[in-house]
């Protein structure tokens, strides 16, 4: 907890410095990603003060989100290879540098502040209260078992749903990467990387699909007023195939999720995922 305390302190010393570049903020967002996971899964007992520094953290990562998406989508607009979408191409791209711009100047705003308060001293407080042992009741399984644990309930649950709809495929988007940080915080094994592999590359389809979801909305925004816009047409076909792709892997990993397996058992308290860093 204290070198991820480290590497945010890190990361936001960058976007003070003007340095808001696409690889910082990813940096950044998957920091806090990370801290989320493992407070939540040492399920510390903090006071207000501290529950509304880790509520600035997620306000934090979601405004670097702003930027992140707005960098995927310029680098996805690239891949667009129709000569007839060129013009359509730089009006876009201008827009989304526009975007990015607005959006860099309010990431920065906010990491100032946060600068400026108790907030990474708060932090280290919340490192410390993490280390605290829980008592055997209340503790979790282990990192990985409670990873496999989690993806075998969240497989049971989209399974008795039946449908699988665009706003439960981002509901596993956000779900899945929040297990994946889970299971990082098991010991480095074989089985361990095995397992993170395999959601990685499932979070990476459905990322992509998710990515053009995003350019395609922004694209159908600037471009509305015409039927036959090449830009727009070529996103929409990129999008569908994209979003066949992203079904079949979340059901892949779900039928696989819920092959019968001996499994420990939960303990009496079963830890759940915590709702405030959705």
């Amino acid at each position: 907890m204290r070198g991820l305390n480290a590497d945010l302190s890190a990361a936001v010393s960058k976007v003070l410095d003007h340095d808001a570049s696409p690889k910082g903020v990813h940096r950044l967002r998957t920091t806090i990603r990370r801290i989320e996971s493992l407070v939540s899964y040492a399920n510390p007992d903090i006071d207000k003060k501290l529950e509304r520094s880790l509520e600035k953290m997620a306000d934090l990562r979601k405004r670097a989100g702003k930027l992140r998406d707005l960098d995927v989508q310029t680098d996805l607009l690239g891949t667009l290879g129709n000569g007839s979408t060129a013009k359509d191409r730089k009006t876009l791209a201008a827009l989304l540098e526009k975007k990015r711009n607005r959006q860099a100047k309010r990431l920065e705003s906010i990491v100032k502040k946060l600068q400026g308060s108790k907030f990474f001293t708060r932090m280290d407080r919340i490192a410390e209260q993490a280390g605290v042992l829980q008592d055997g009741k209340n503790r979790p399984l282990a990192p990985l078992e409670e990873a496999r644990a989690q993806l075998a309930e969240m497989a049971s649950d989209f399974a008795a749903r039946q449908t699988m709809n665009t706003s439960r495929l981002h509901e596993a988007r956000v779900t899945l990467k929040r297990i994946r940080y889970l299971a990082e915080l098991a010991d480095k094994t074989t089985e361990q990387k095995k397992f993170i592999r395999e959601l990685k590359s499932v979070q990476d389809v459905i990322g992509d699909w998710h990515d053009w979801e995003e350019l395609t909305g922004t694209a159908e925004k600037q471009f509305s007023d015409r039927v036959n816009c090449a830009l727009l047409r070529e996103a929409r076909t990129v999008l569908g195939a994209r979003h066949s792709d992203a079904m079949s892997a979340v059901n892949k990993l779900f039928a696989l999720a819920l092959t019968p397996a001996r499994k420990p058992p939960r303990s009496a308290q079963s830890f759940r995922p915590s709702a405030r860093y959705a």
